[in-house]
């Protein structure tokens, strides 16, 4: 009796071999990509727990809302030790009276491992998800500030900043924390700054993360070419580089003006 013995030719096997290959690298692609929805997905409900807290804060204090960048003697890390200049400057630490917790809200998709580190205090002030625009929402008043809120920076400029709820005539449009970074490396800053202020601050050039972060304002457009938005009326919003560069977005007298090209300029002017 005969038997027949057919067994796979090589091509037969490099076939097999590409198909299993092809589809083991499908999979791998689907588990990334919902992991990084997943992602986006905490930090668009961080965003919301986070303006939820300010806007708190704001109510609690007849619609004044906290100080962009401003030493506070009264803010004090976890263990209730008072903190020191610039620790107490940056919004973090001064808000999380505010929040149910850091851990979720301010820090999380991995920034929370910061909450470990011995310089722990310094890491929360600098390192939170969300960026504030500070310059142009409460006032950045440190020495470092492109245009610090002062009677005279006011009196050349005008109201350029707000300080109450009241001031925005489109407050559901009105940027007040966004997706930031530190680098190209490192997820998360305290500030952001926007397009322009009275001179252009961003690179003409579309954005792109290979680029040194404060090209951008230290936005982040992390997710698929869109930055997670917190707006001052409560809403969240993905934005991309288009509407980013619309200066209504960032400024009250932009609003006002109704020129998303605005640029701070002096009175005079």
């Amino acid at each position: 009796m005969k038997h027949n013995h057919k067994g796979f030719s090589l091509i037969e096997i490099l076939i097999a071999l590409t198909i299993i290959a092809t589809l083991c690298a499908v999979g791998v692609s689907i588990s990334a990509e919902t992991k990084k929805n997943a992602r986006c997905v905490t930090e668009i409900n961080a965003a919301r727990n986070l303006i939820t807290a300010y806007l708190s804060h704001a109510a609690d204090n007849s619609g004044n809302v906290l100080p962009g960048y401003q030493s506070d003697d009264n803010a004090t890390n976890l263990d209730g030790q008072s903190l020191h200049h610039p620790v107490n400057a940056r919004y973090p630490w001064r808000l999380a009276p505010s929040l149910p917790k850091i851990e979720g809200v301010m820090l999380f998709n991995g920034n929370e491992q910061v909450l470990k580190d011995k310089n722990r205090d310094y890491l929360v002030s600098v390192r939170p998800n969300l960026g504030l625009n500070d310059v142009l929402v409460g006032g950045h008043f440190g020495t470092g500030s492109p245009l610090p809120p002062t009677p005279k920076m006011r009196e050349a400029f005008g109201k350029f900043w707000l300080s109450n709820l009241s001031e925005a005539s489109s407050p559901e449009k009105l940027i007040v924390f966004a997706s930031s970074r530190l680098s190209t490396q490192e997820t998360g800053y305290f500030e952001i700054r926007p397009p322009k202020l009275n001179k252009e601050v961003w690179s003409s050039a579309k954005f792109s993360s290979d680029r040194s972060a404060d090209s951008f304002g230290f936005m982040d457009l992390r997710w698929k070419g869109k930055a997670v938005c917190a707006m001052l009326a409560g809403n969240v919003e993905l934005l991309d580089d288009e509407p980013l560069r619309d200066m209504r977005r960032w400024s009250i007298q932009a609003q006002e003006a109704n020129d998303r090209h605005f640029l701070i300029k002096y009175q005079s002017q």
